[in-house]
């Protein structure tokens, strides 16, 4: 297992260009949290579909090889640079591990997701709506992490 690992450091790393073979299957998922005031800490998914992307990404000949049959990439796993992402259309949000929250809980969630500052009093709903980052930052939420993937399968350009 070391040996390998070591054999594996010494080979040479080689750049390419990777890019979806198909319109809309760039995907990127970012984590946005926040605490809640009974301390718990809250995570929110937000998926956007890319109709385009390009990446650079640093491969090694065997981490090139493991890649030549799979249809779906998460980017993060390896060395990459964004190079473009194009006409982000689709969208959603959710709420990871929604079910454990209680309502009251879900309410004060949906009010640091959905209401700014100035309508802090107003607001009175368990609905979801819109995702708008201003709010969310206004909010305190902070994006930790963007997740990259590519679905459907993919071109590798040297």
């Amino acid at each position: 297992m070391i040996e390998e690992t070591i054999e594996e450091t010494k080979e040479e790393i080689k750049t390419y260009t990777i890019s979806p073979l198909n319109k809309n299957s760039v995907y990127t998922i970012e984590n946005w949290t926040n605490t809640i005031p009974n301390g718990k800490i809250v995570t929110v998914l937000y998926t956007q579909q890319w109709r385009y992307g390009s990446f650079t990404i640093d491969l090694t000949e065997n981490e090139k090889q493991k890649l030549i049959d799979i249809e779906h990439i998460i980017l993060n796993d390896y060395s990459v640079s964004i190079e473009e992402l194009e006409s982000g259309w689709d969208y959603e949000h959710e709420i990871k591990n929604k079910d454990s929250y209680t309502d009251i809980e879900l309410k004060e969630i949906y009010r640091l997701m959905y209401c700014d500052k100035e309508n802090t009093e107003e607001y009175n709903s368990d609905e979801e709506h819109e995702f708008n980052q201003d709010i969310m930052e206004e909010n305190e939420w902070t994006m930790n992490d963007t997740i990259y993937e590519i679905y459907s399968g993919f071109d590798l350009d040297e």
